[in-house]
Parts: structure tokens; sequence; C-alpha cells
């Protein structure tokens, strides 16, 4: 039985690129390894996840040298990448052993990889193959009851994040948008897409604050809802596949907890600097930021609203409230979207790759 090793760092990557992965190399045969890097981005709760998956066995995430020497030991036929510093996909191929990753952009050492795969066919990634994307195949296995309860009302829901310092963080400030926004309009509900990185323990806190949360697959709490508010990532994909209109925002309020990678996010992790100038860093780069919504990027305009800076909960209210009366501004928006979305079934297109190298 052939082996294949999936490396994953994140929770977008690993729920959404990694998870329909398993699914195609199980159901062909493949014995299939899912190695977790170490990743500032992470939410903690990666093992449980990538354990839940189907796949026959997980490994990590670890420091970074005991993670780097896991891949030196590794012996598998073939090592596919899909997230985090392909020196690990390196280390673990050797030379020896087919090497493919996955990216949505430029990787340092990419052009090492003997197969580069991506979503879309735009030249961030030179001599790419273009597959599709994987997380419109993630969304087709989501599962759950529908959160939905009010006939007739405006469907916003709110996507609070994987990352439980944000989550927290935004517990009271989803809480005021809420407030301000049912005092503007009367026919308003609310769904909290909760992050299958969420531990259940946390449902009770977001109950009480009558932000109703779901841990409903995305594309089942999607269904019917005109509109969204979320934060930079992979639920911006999820919304434009699913054809949802989005507000994806990125209040000030949050920048104590937002991760930043690399050496630079090592840095500011420490007590005493970090908190002196990370405010100061990330300021300065909102003002020289491009797109922050993935399907605004692929298209190189504004199709989702972007709003960044020292934003309060009552304005993101009003300008929910404009939106969700706003039914053709919103349907516009749904019909630029979907014309981005190209489910391709990327993960059957990637089993195909493999299978030519690995049979």
């Amino acid at each position: 039985m052939k082996e294949v090793l999936l490396l994953a760092n994140g929770p977008g990557e690993l729920w959404c690129w990694v998870r329909p992965m398993v699914k195609v190399l199980k159901a062909k045969g493949y014995r299939v390894k899912i190695g977790l890097l170490p990743c500032q981005f992470s939410s903690g709760e990666e093992s449980r996840i990538a354990s839940s998956l189907g796949a026959d066995e997980v490994k990590g995430p670890s420091f970074f040298v005991k993670s780097a020497l896991d891949m030196l030991r590794d012996s598998s036929d073939l090592v596919f990448q899909l997230g985090g510093d392909l020196v690990y996909g390196l280390l673990a191929s050797r030379g020896k052993r087919p090497f493919f990753c996955y990216t949505y952009g430029p990787k340092p050492f990419m052009e090492k990889a003997d197969v580069v795969m991506t979503a879309w066919d735009f030249p961030l990634v030179p001599g790419r193959v273009v597959v599709g994307d994987l997380v419109a195949d993630a969304l087709d296995m989501d599962e759950g009851a529908s959160p939905w309860k009010k006939e007739g009302a405006l469907r916003l829901v709110f996507f609070p994040g994987s990352r439980p310092g944000i989550r927290k963080t935004s517990l009271r400030f989803l809480s005021e948008v809420k407030g301000t926004l049912e005092a503007l309009l009367d026919n308003v509900e609310v769904v909290t897409a909760l992050s299958p990185f969420a531990a259940h323990s946390e449902i009770e806190a977001w109950e009480k604050e009558g932000l109703n949360p779901s841990l409903s697959g995305t594309r089942v709490v999607l269904e019917g809802a005109d509109l969204a508010l979320t934060q930079p990532g992979t639920n911006t994909l999820e919304l434009m596949h699913v054809g949802v209109p989005a507000v994806v925002a990125v209040p000030f309020y949050f920048l104590e907890h937002v991760p930043l990678g690399g050496l630079k996010g090592i840095i500011l992790q420490t007590p005493l600097l970090g908190r002196m100038i990370k405010d100061k860093v990330l300021r300065k780069a909102s003002e020289r930021r491009g797109f922050l919504a993935w399907p605004n990027r692929i298209a190189k305009e504004m199709i989702m609203k972007e709003v960044v800076g020292d934003v309060t909960p009552a304005d993101l209210a009003k300008l929910l409230a404009k939106l969700l009366l706003d039914e053709r501004q919103r349907l516009c928006q749904r019909e630029r979207l979907r014309a981005l979305s190209k489910p391709y079934g990327a993960a059957e297109n990637i089993l195909s790759i493999i299978e030519e190298r690995i049979g």
C-alpha cells in the first residue's frame, strides 16, 4: 500500500485543503499520514481536528527542531505540502521521493517542488498546474442542521474566526454589533458560525450573549444567508463559492490578537518588546495593504466590502444594516462572487496527478 504524507500548518489549510485530500486518497486505497507543522497562526486544536479526518496516522505539531527531525525520518512514497514552510517538505522528500505542493501564492523554495499546484489561473505562482480550489471540495463535505429559525427575516452570519484569542475578544464586540443592528432593524436574524476548531465549551458563552452559535458546517450555515461579517482568511473563499455577500472587517480593536508570521512574529510575541511595537507595526502595514479578501485579490477589484481601522461596533452595525436593506447591491455582489467561483473538483484533479507519479 502506497503512503502519502500530507503536511499542513494552520486551521484553514487543515480543514479546507487536507480534509478533502484525505477523503479522496483513502477512497483510492492509499495509506494517509498527516504531518502537522509548527505555526504561529494555529488555534491549538489542530491535532484534535486532524485526528478526526480519517487519516491512518497524525504526527505533530512539535517544536521546529523536532518537526525537522521527524521529516528527516519520514519514508512516505510521496510528500504533499498544503501550507507551511516548504523546508519541511524538502526535508521529508530529501530528493528521493516526489514532492508536491499546493499554494495560492509564491513561496520560498517552491522551485524545488516536483509539481506546484494552485487554484486559479493568475500569475502569482510561476510554473504552476491549475487544479481548482480545494475549499470548494471541502464545502461539499459540510454537514449539520440548519440554524435558521425565523421566517422572512434578513439573515446575517458572524464569523469570529479559528483562533481563541480573537474569538474571545469578538464575543463582546459582536454582541454590541448585534445590539445596535437590532435597534436599527426589527427583522434581522443573526447566527454565529463557530469554527470547527472552537471548543464545545464555548457554546454557552455565545448563547448567553444571544449570538446563536452553530457548529454546523459552513455551507449549511450559509444556505439562505443574506450577508456575512467576517475577517480575512479562508472564510472569504467559502463565502465566494456559496455566493454570499460579505463585509470583511479588521477593527484595530483586535490588533493585540492578530498573529504575524516569520521572525517578526516571534519577536513581537515577547512580552516587553512585542506589546510596545506591535500596534505601530500593524497600523503602519494597514496603510500600504492590498486587498484582504481573497475574492477581491482574485478579481483585482473591490467586490466584498473591506473595513480596516478604528471602527466601532456601532460603525459596523450601521454598515451591515445599510447592506441588508440594499437588496440590489447584495444581489450584484452575489452574482460577481458566483462568477469567480469555479469548483473544478480540485481533490480529484490532484489525485490524478498523484496516481500518475506513484500509481
